[in-house]
């Protein structure tokens, strides 16, 4: 007979997946994060998993669900706190003097990626493996959600710029791609060679 957990061993169970999750990912990639690994990492039989997640694809796209949503909260708070720290009102935003917060903000959130399985995601082949897997409905959302991405918060601004929305997302998925690239940029500069490209792109925002 299944063990019953209570509410509380429940989230514990599941925090620990989706932790366990997130490191596996980093080390081995998709293909190779197996429930075995998992179950044996959070120290719980591999029946148990299955009541909390139907496939390792399930979890593992919650998992960078959760960290897309910490990114968004990250920009959204950022973005707020710099209205405020500027004395801006919502209806005469003019982020021409924030060029270096902006700058800071959008490395802030890329080092978020950088530093967690959703760097993983980006790559096409992992994507694919993930969302072959996925029930109908939670593919549906993930296409609808996904359509969103890189437009925005900063949709507005590249619209008074003229700029090509599309190609502002572009941009932003270069320079995640190029963050992977830490050892042969460099780890001293690293940091300061994407904040100078990070820049470039906040000056034709706002600049």
């Amino acid at each position: 007979m299944p063990k019953i957990y209570s509410e509380e061993e429940k989230k514990h169970i599941k925090k620990r997946l989706k932790e366990e999750a997130n490191i596996l990912l980093q080390e081995k990639g998709v293909k190779k994060t197996t429930v075995d690994e998992l179950v044996k990492r959070v120290g719980i039989p591999k029946g148990t998993f299955y009541l909390f997640y139907p496939s390792k694809e399930m979890l593992i796209y919650e998992v960078t669900q959760d960290f897309h949503e910490q990114v968004d909260k990250h920009m959204v708070d950022g973005v707020y706190k710099i209205i405020r720290d500027k004395n801006m009102t919502i209806d005469a935003l003019d982020f021409s003097d924030c060029v270096e917060e902006l700058t800071d903000l959008i490395l802030s959130a890329m080092e978020i990626t950088y530093n967690s399985c959703l760097k993983i995601l980006l790559e096409p082949e992992s994507m694919a493996l993930v969302l072959s897997k996925l029930p109908d409905d939670v593919l549906a959302k993930h296409r609808e959600d996904d359509s969103d991405i890189g437009e925005g918060m900063f949709k507005e601004l590249a619209m008074k710029r003229n700029l090509n929305v599309q190609a502002l997302s572009g941009a932003f998925m270069m320079i995640i791609f190029g963050g992977m690239y830490k050892r042969e940029i460099g780890v001293e500069n690293w940091k300061d060679s994407m904040r100078i490209v990070i820049k470039g792109i906040v000056l034709q925002l706002v600049g």
